[in-house]
Formats: C-alpha cells, sequence, structure tokens
C-alpha cells in the first residue's frame, strides 16, 4: 500500500496549485540555488515530502523501504531538498536493522566535477590536422625556375625557326612567301609576252599597245 501512496504523490504534487510569481530570494530551506527554476523543482520536492508524510502513516520497516525505493525507482525528487529526505530516511531504515548493501543508493543526477561519464558518447574525430607544411628551398626553387625558362625560351626559338624555313604561309613568313611568288608570277607573264611579241612579228602583226614595251625581244630568236 505505501508504494501506491507513493505513485500518487508524485501526480498529485506536480497538479497542486505551485505559486506563479517569482521568488525574491532563491533560498529552499537553507539552500540556496542559482535560477528561479531550480527554487521553483525545490519548492516541489518539499510539497512531494508532505505529501508522503500525510498518505504513509505506517512505522513498518518494510513500510517505509517501500517508500524509500519506490520515491528513487520512480525519480520523485529532482533537487537536494528532496534528497536529503531520502538520505534520512536511509538512515533511519539502517538504524532499525536494514543492511546498508541491501539498499539502492541514492542517484545524484548532476555532475560535481567537470569529467567524462562512462556511458557518454564521444564520436570519434575523423579530420585529420593538416602535416606542418615544409620550409621551401629557395635556392632550389630559384634554380627549377631559371631552367624552365631556358627550356621555354628554346622552344620559342625553335619554333620561329620552323616557321620561318617551312615552305607553307604563317603568320612569320607570309609576306615573304608572297612577295617571293609575285616575282615568280612577273617572270612568267613576260616570257608569255615575249612569246606572244616574237608571234606577231613572225606574222607582221602590229600592236600599238604599251603593254611589255620593256619585253626585250631577241631578233636571234
Amino acid at each position: 500500500m505505501a508504494d501506491e501512496k507513493v505513485d500518487e504523490v508524485k501526480s498529485e504534487a506536480e497538479n497542486a496549485d505551485v505559486p506563479k510569481k517569482e521568488p525574491e530570494n532563491l533560498v529552499v530551506d537553507g539552500y540556496e540555488f542559482l535560477s528561479a527554476e531550480d527554487v521553483k523543482k525545490a519548492e516541489l520536492d518539499k510539497q512531494k515530502i508532505e505529501i508522503i508524510g500525510k498518505k504513509v502513516h505506517s512505522t513498518k520497516v518494510s513500510d517505509l523501504e517501500a517508500v524509500y525505493e519506490k520515491a528513487i525507482t520512480n525519480k520523485i525528487f529532482s533537487t537536494p531538498i528532496g534528497w536529503y529526505y531520502l538520505a534520512k530516511l536511509r538512515d533511519k531504515l539502517i538504524g532499525a536493522g536494514v543492511k546498508e548493501e541491501d539498499l539502492i543508493p541514492i542517484p545524484i543526477n548532476l555532475k560535481i566535477t567537470k569529467v567524462d561519464l562512462k556511458d557518454e558518447y564521444h564520436p570519434r574525430q575523423y579530420i585529420t590536422p593538416p602535416p606542418p607544411k615544409k620550409k621551401k628551398n629557395v635556392k632550389a626553387v630559384a634554380f627549377v625556375m631559371g631552367v624552365m625558362n631556358l627550356i621555354l625560351l628554346a622552344m620559342v626559338i625553335t619554333m620561329f625557326f620552323i616557321a620561318l624555313s617551312a615552305e607553307s604561309d604563317n603568320i612569320i613568313n607570309y609576306k615573304q612567301n608572297v612577295t617571293n611568288r609575285y616575282a615568280e608570277w612577273e617572270d612568267s607573264l613576260k616570257e608569255r609576252e615575249k612569246a606572244v611579241r616574237i608571234k606577231e612579228r613572225d606574222l607582221k602583226i602590229q600592236d600599238d599597245t604599251e603593254y611589255g614595251k620593256d619585253i626585250d625581244i631577241d631578233e636571234s630568236e
């Protein structure tokens, strides 16, 4: 019966009228808390203790032990106010002959010292820090750059030489090739004009045009 009454305590205390106004100070039964929310939880624990005292009148050791264990398993209390009540109840049970190792320990649901708990999950860090940068050898870099510049210069000179000596037209030898071809065409036209003049002379054809007047007609031909 005692443990059933403890079940009623939690819901009854939570549904009870808790003062809505903010507390003027943060002290409850000699304990000073850090926030108004913690004070409200402490006041709620205080109400739960009063309700348990009203509902559980039995002085039997078995009933008191049931109240103690039920309050812990159901997490009735969440502040030092409730934990202190459980500690007094524990001392009373031990004084009544209950072995200490047979009693459930009182859980403290806050971390006193900042240490890693066994059940805390810490994901592995897969991102490895980059290796330290090696100092560059300035002399070696300068030597490599110099060799590369010489290679590039040699390649450019070779390309110009190939372009100048190539028979096909390109951006470098275009003007020279056109000039050479024009000279060849002019010589060919003069030769043909010369042959025409000779033929006209043989046929006694008179041509008064000035074109080809500079052509030297060899009489021997």
